[in-house]
């Protein structure tokens, strides 16, 4: 049973991704925008499909299913069915201010509300016929994903991002399940205007970009106090108390966030545009971070109580919050979480084709998610013939051991690109396409940060622990190995790893250990015997704002333009000629 499955249809939403099912086994999943080089790149994912293909050796005519985690959308509907005055106010506003801004904004709304999407479907495009292909519940996909990649075996799901789908096109901003064993039971929504959007329209009011820099807007509320603009922030956005959401009565206007240019011109962005004049940009970060989160908190306490569960399974993009996810692990009541490594709607790509597998084959899924190596990876042959490419720029030797030489050059102080294996699916370098460093030294995160990565100073960069050596530097650690929560450093551990700690000390450290990608394993074992440090500091392969390189030719220019040391590329090492670092 062979089953593809995809984010979306038609070309309309973010972290377009394929995912390729084979007899039960997960063999590959790969975001378009790894491709096409446009960060959360919402196209039909053609050139991903057509790499998933190629890697796993089958065509289209071997595919028995094709499965899709976002059915038809009742858009205007959900909106107004929370009230309608709610929907005109806000747009009556911007219209006000900016009505050839809005109308842009509709218009590809009105669309998307008028055409049923089944008549749109890019896999038809390709010739699949209709009976083979099906569309699943969008927070079902979510959660399917997570709880059948966790151990778990009774859980309390959720799924909370900005707003999809269920199965018969109601939008909401998330959903709450029971899993039990095989089972999974649908509890209650998060509605609408409790979307997540509110927290990206916030960033987006800060300055920066939507669905790139929502993390900036995390990091930059670590550098202040909240209390000063508390009460100022939280009139301005939904929140959960005493068993349910109270509404804010703009909350439309974060539906618009993904527009900046129309969300600027909304009343909640002349709010906080005001506040932000008044109280700086980190104190009002510090405060949506905070309200945000005590909401969830409560949120979670309350279902975990009434129905008595001790596990957690965290999906949606709500949950790339990793300050989120930290304090949830610490919640009273609370034993394990589990947050899937894609938190975006790529989960739902791999849900999606779980719960085909699950209603075609008629039998429980268990998906093994120690590694997230998923996508394509390339041999030695095409990568020295890539190298040879750049001519004279580049020169390049042939290793017997990338990882014993990569640990002896980052113990010698450089800072090491290095591209390994199959690449990963999701946000996080996890051991396959990463920058990094000696975390003992504090002007190498300086260097990585702002001269390479093209980021603010302020922004941390997380570490990679060997997994049995995290307790002797972090409180309460966890053998998490996706960098999705966030662990305090023990004070007298904090000195010798400043490097890999935000302001407040804390790290959002991967535990490695040996069930995970062997070769990354290898390098940190090799850099603790020279340094007696189990740790690395570990930024993914991109600079800010661009998707995490996905061919050979972008570590390679990557090496070229920025003040990388070297690149560990398949066996070979690879440094900018001597002519090149001159010049």
């Amino acid at each position: 049973m062979n089953i593809l499955s995809i984010s979306d249809v038609t070309g309309n939403h973010s972290h377009s991704s394929v995912a390729i099912l084979q007899d039960g086994e997960l063999t590959f999943a790969l975001s378009q925008e790894r491709i096409s080089r446009i960060k959360n790149d919402s196209q039909f994912p053609t050139e991903a499909i057509e790499v998933a293909l190629d890697y796993t050796g089958l065509g289209l005519a071997d595919i028995d299913f094709f499965a899709c985690g976002y059915p038809p959308s009742n858009y205007y509907g959900s909106l107004f069915r929370h009230g309608r005055f709610d929907v005109l106010r806000s747009f009556a506003g911007t219209m006000l201010r900016k009505p050839l801004t809005l109308s842009r904004y509709l218009a590809p709304n009105i669309k998307k509300g008028l055409f049923d999407p089944r008549h749109s479907n890019g896999l038809f495009d390709m010739g699949i016929p209709p009976e083979k292909f099906k569309f699943y519940d969008h927070h079902l996909a979510h959660v399917s994903a997570g709880y059948f990649s966790s151990d778990f075996d009774n859980a309390l799901a959720i799924s909370y991002g900005g707003f999809a789908p269920h199965g018969d096109g109601e939008n909401v901003a998330g959903a709450i399940y029971l899993c039990q064993g095989d089972s999974i039971e649908h509890l209650d929504d998060i509605p609408m205007y409790a979307s997540g959007c509110t927290f990206s329209g916030i960033t987006v009011a800060l300055g920066y970009r939507y669905m790139v820099d929502e993390g900036l807007t995390m990091g930059l509320a670590k550098t202040a106090d909240h209390h000063n603009c508390y009460d100022k922030v939280r009139k301005l956005m939904s929140r959960y108390r005493n068993g349910k959401w109270r509404k804010y009565d703009h909350w439309v206007d974060y539906i618009m966030s993904p527009r900046t240019d129309a969300f600027l011109g909304t009343t909640s962005a002349r709010r906080l545009l005001k506040l932000i004049d008044r109280y700086g940009a980190a104190s009002i970060a510090a405060a949506a971070q905070r309200i945000w989160e005590k909401s969830i908190l409560r949120l979670v306490r309350h279902y975990c109580r009434h129905w008595d569960v001790k596990n957690l399974v965290l999906t949606g993009g709500t949950f790339l919050n990793v300050q989120i996810n930290s304090a949830l692990a610490e919640l009273e009541g609370i034993k394990n979480i589990y947050v899937h490594p894609h938190t975006g709607d790529g989960s739902t790509t791999i849900g999606a084709a779980i719960e085909a597998f699950r209603e075609l084959c008629g039998q429980s899924l268990r998906l093994n998610m120690n590694d997230v190596g998923l996508g394509q990876t390339f041999d030695d042959n095409k990568i020295e013939k890539t190298i040879r490419r750049f001519g004279s720029r580049l020169s390049y030797e042939e290793v017997k051991n990338p990882s014993v030489y990569a640990a002896e050059q980052l113990a010698n102080g450089k800072i090491i690109g290095w591209f390994q294996g199959r690449e990963e699916y999701g946000p996080r370098s996890l051991g396959h396409r990463c920058l990094l460093a000696d975390p003992r030294e504090s002007s190498l995160k300086y260097r990585m940060t702002v001269d390479i990565k093209k980021r603010e100073s302020w922004i941390p960069i997380a570490p990679s622990v060997l997994a049995e050596y995290g307790n002797a530097y972090f409180e309460n650690f966890n053998n998490n190995p996706f960098m999705t929560r966030v662990y305090r450093a023990k004070p007298a551990k904090y000195d010798a790893i400043k490097s890999a700690l935000h302001n407040d000390g804390t790290a959002r450290a991967q535990a490695v250990d040996a069930h995970g990608y062997k070769p990354f394993r290898r390098l940190l074992e090799e850099f603790y015997k020279r340094t007696d440090m189990p740790m690395l500091l570990n930024s993914s392969l991109n600079r800010h704002g661009e998707p995490v390189v996905h061919r050979p030719e972008e570590a390679l220019e990557m090496l070229l333009d920025t003040p990388m040391d070297e690149l560990a590329i398949g066996s070979f090492v690879v440094k900018k000629a001597l002519s090149s670092e001159s010049g």
